[in-house]
């Protein structure tokens, strides 16, 4: 999934969806990363900057930019789905181990699992489980 500064790589299973980008409510006295609420299938969605949860500031969305919307992994998250603004429309890869190696020099994000060199450049894989953690921790 296409970001500012580099990709996520997801697996298939983690979205929900990817919409085009949509008015979101206002989130007021909200952490800066969360960019507002989306009504969504009938939920109240809330909207991150994966850049901005990570300590990286936000800049410009694309014309391209889009909403992926991640089903939550954890039975205890609420809400169930969140989603994350990315600047285009995603690929659909078959990756196999041998085509993904971690790369150790790139400096790693709080909400980064690893990063990673595949065939198509650097990506990063988020931690969910930590992104679900920040989204349930809002909700107290």
């Amino acid at each position: 999934m296409p970001m500012q500064q580099k990709s996520l790589l997801v697996p298939q299973v983690a979205l929900a969806e990817v919409m085009a980008n949509a008015a979101l409510t206002d989130a007021a006295n909200a952490p800066d990363w969360l960019l507002g609420w989306l009504d969504w299938r009938g939920q109240t969605v809330p909207v991150i900057s994966y850049e901005v949860a990570n300590g990286h500031s936000a800049a410009a969305d694309s014309p391209g930019a889009r909403l992926a919307i991640f089903n939550a992994v954890s039975e205890q998250t609420e809400p169930r789905f969140f989603a994350v603004r990315i600047q285009g429309i995603p690929r659909l890869l078959r990756l196999s181990d041998a085509e993904v190696r971690e790369d150790s020099l790139a400096h790693r994000a709080p909400l980064e699992r690893m990063a990673v060199i595949t065939q198509l450049g650097k990506a990063s894989i988020p931690d969910l489980d930590a992104l679900e953690r920040l989204l349930t921790a809002l909700r107290r």
